[in-house]
């Protein structure tokens, strides 16, 4: 436990870093095959991952569409079925659809239109 203060300040400063980077844009937009994705827009930003019990975790988010997102995080867990990423002003309940070793696939769940 000595040692975490570091540890906070260092990915403090990291994902500063990263929100300070110009976003990338590919020079082509991302082809479409079968109509089985939606377009995602690249782009490494920060975001954060709420858990239903409160408990949540800084995230960077590598890409993202109308219909999900793919996240990377450097804790060693297991997310629940069901996250809230945050992210530059958008706020959406998402399923967990993969994981594998600090990086995860989100399914965004339908907003509620009434």
């Amino acid at each position: 436990m000595l040692g975490r203060k570091k540890v906070n300040e260092t990915l403090a400063l990291r994902m500063g870093r990263i929100a300070r980077a110009p976003t990338y844009t590919p020079a082509r937009p991302v082809e479409q095959k079968f109509g089985k994705r939606a377009t995602r827009a690249d782009g490494w930003s920060p975001g954060t991952v709420s858990f239903q019990s409160g408990e949540r975790f800084d995230v960077v988010v590598k890409n993202m569409s109308e219909t999900g997102a793919k996240i990377e995080f450097i804790r060693t867990t297991y997310l629940p079925d069901r996250v809230r990423l945050t992210s530059k002003g958008v706020s959406r309940w998402a399923y967990v659809s993969w994981q594998s070793w600090g990086v995860a696939g989100l399914q965004f769940v339908a907003e509620d239109k009434s």
